[in-house]
């Protein structure tokens, strides 16, 4: 091959015809007003995509950690029921809730359910995360010495002042 027939970078071969869909490009002008409907529909995208995620998130946190057996024996998460268990945290009372490396009303918020986040008591820390067990419900509803209780439970990792760290699963027993 020699110089003269490499074709050039900037001009068009000659016995090449233009192309049709080029041409059909060029000879459609976009509206102004095709122009700002396509940036209106791309910035309210941007904007109302990440609302969305938000406020469906904070949908299914409200529905996860706040539900409920409302029996009073959890017959589908325990087919067989349990025998209770006594109370271990700083509390006494009746024994109510089974399961749990540690059980009582200790860990009862305001809600009436298991604590989320850090507490602390004396040279323990702990900080805990609400779960789901009861046929993917964290609670369930008690019946204990004429009383009502909601057993709540979370995962929890206690930390002594020594350093020392043990997660397990912890239970509320919480009067309703």
């Amino acid at each position: 091959m020699r110089l003269d027939q490499i074709p050039s970078l900037h001009d068009a071969p000659h016995e090449v015809a233009p192309s049709r869909v080029r041409s059909a490009i060029a000879l459609t002008p976009t509206a102004r007003r095709t122009v700002l409907k396509g940036l209106f529909v791309a910035i309210s995208t941007a904007a109302l995509v990440p609302f969305e995620w938000a406020l469906s998130r904070r949908a299914a946190n409200a529905v996860g950690p706040t539900s409920e057996w409302t029996a009073t024996n959890c017959r589908d998460g325990y087919p067989n029921g349990y025998g209770e268990q006594a109370n271990n945290w700083w509390t006494g009372g009746y024994s109510t809730c089974f399961g749990g490396w540690r059980r009582g009303s200790y860990p009862c918020n305001s809600n009436q359910r298991h604590f989320e986040g850090f507490r602390s008591y004396s040279d323990e820390g702990y900080t805990s995360n609400r779960v789901t067990t009861c046929s993917g419900r964290n609670a369930w509803r008690w019946t204990a010495g004429g009383s009502l209780y909601r057993c709540s439970d979370a995962n929890t990792t206690t930390v002594w002042n020594s350093g020392e760290r043990y997660t397990a699963l912890t239970i509320a027993k919480c009067a309703l």
